[in-house]
């Protein structure tokens, strides 16, 4: 193999403007949008540093509110292996944590990857996730199907940037300029997994493309939002005051006003406020139409913006629930195939560190958690009674549905409703 590929530059400088705009959607979601909105102002003011500027995250609301497949953790059923052993994998992962990261920058992004690692100190698998601005990819017309994937580690310095170069067979390290670094106990160059070790996540199925389209709307409604803050309070600041003018005296006299000082004039002259003609109202109007707009075309509501008493209208909130539901049914059949996919590549990884962990055949599905609507106290217990009363639920689903995170497995609910019962029957004996 080539010490030198140019190709790999050819591939990653070729990208740049793709890459710019994931980091600048990145940004926006982080609330690093004010550099933007300056460099905005500056082309129409010669003073933007007399502006205030500040934003109102819209990005991250809608995203976080239309990503909700991991709002609650879904439980994983490993088939032909312990389930300790998977729940443990999982747990060293942090997929749960990881996974709702994921379909959040997906959400954002259109497209992110997963990668399987592992940590060689602690003896672990280990996941991470990739955006756009740091991935370039080859495959063969089936974007599913990668042949190539290129990781840009970026540094202070451009000579401290190197890449990571993966196919099937091959993973190397590159430096700046595309020359291969020499790792020790891989000085070939070899792929240990025999798989690029790496899962596409999309927002949608995809086509031909892999870094897919679209989400434009949502940046540029959140740039046009930014602007139109900025207008606000450059109007609030310079016009919510009135005016003072005066009739009868010099051009170059100054008056000295204040509620405690009397203003003397000459005879004839007039003094008064002149009141502003501020569009405050018509930019509120504007932003407030704005935002709710954006929250509607994205399946949000358009009262998830709205601070009025209306707004928490049970009509509202219902229609609300309806719109998300239908996307998130969508987005539960992608990520139920995306997490078999991940499942096949920790196989894999696993495997190749510690032999034998992971049975060949084993499988995994993922049943995913239904969304509840708010609910009060009164009405949660009422629905739980009703539940365990049809043979929906036993009391086990019902202390596990109360405290998800206070038991390691289902076993271990059922016994502390045991020792519960036991504990409140010997309460109940007579002195």
């Amino acid at each position: 193999m080539s010490l030198f590929t140019p190709d790999v530059l050819q591939l990653v400088q070729g990208s740049r403007l793709r890459k710019d705009e994931a980091a600048r959607r990145l940004r926006y979601y982080w609330d690093e949008q004010s550099q933007e909105t300056l460099q905005l102002i500056a082309r129409k003011w010669s003073r933007p540093e007399d502006f205030r500027i500040f934003s109102i995250n819209m990005v991250r609301k809608i995203v976080d509110k239309r990503a909700s497949t991991y709002r609650l953790k879904p439980r994983r059923n490993f088939v032909g292996m312990d389930q300790a052993t998977g729940d443990a994998i999982y747990r060293s992962l942090n997929a749960d944590g990881l996974l709702k990261k994921a379909s959040r920058y997906t959400k954002l992004l259109k497209t992110t990857v997963l990668q399987v690692g592992w940590n060689e100190a602690t003896g672990k698998p280990t996941l991470n996730v990739l955006t756009p601005n740091v991935l370039d990819v080859q495959h063969t017309g089936d974007p599913e199907m990668l042949t190539r994937l290129i990781v840009t580690h970026d540094a202070g310095k451009a000579e401290d940037r190197w890449y990571s170069d993966w196919t099937a067979t091959t993973f190397n390290r590159r430096n700046y300029r595309g020359a291969r670094i020499r790792t020790d106990g891989n000085q070939g160059g070899q792929n240990p997994y025999g798989i690029i070790p790496f899962v596409p996540l999309f927002d949608r199925l995809p086509d031909d493309q892999f870094f897919l389209p679209g989400g434009d709307d949502l940046i540029e409604a959140q740039t046009a939002l930014n602007v139109a803050l900025v207008n606000l309070w450059r109007s609030v600041e310079t016009q919510a005051h009135g005016q003072p003018w005066a009739t009868g005296i010099s051009a170059n006299e100054v008056l000295q006003l204040g509620p405690n000082r009397v203003i003397t004039l000459p005879n004839g002259g007039e003094f008064g406020f002149a009141s502003p003609n501020a569009p405050i109202s018509d930019i509120l109007a504007a932003i407030e139409f704005l935002m709710r707009q954006t929250a509607a075309t994205h399946d949000c509501g358009a009262d998830v913006f709205d601070l009025s008493t209306l707004a928490e209208s049970g009509s509202a909130k219902h229609a609300e629930r309806i719109e998300l539901k239908e996307a998130r049914l969508d987005d539960l059949e992608l990520w139920r195939l995306a997490e078999q996919r991940l499942f096949e590549v920790v196989k894999v990884v696993v495997n190749t560190h510690a032999p034998g962990t992971i049975p060949p055949g084993a499988s995994l599905s993922v049943d995913f958690a239904e969304l509840q609507d708010q609910l009060t106290e009164a009405e949660a217990l009422d629905n739980t009674r009703t539940k365990i009363e049809l043979g929906l639920w036993s009391p086990v689903d019902a202390l596990l549905a109360l405290n998800p995170d206070g038991f390691a497995d289902r076993n271990a609910a059922h016994a502390e409703l045991s020792r519960r019962r036991d504990e409140s029957a010997a309460l109940a004996l007579p002195l």
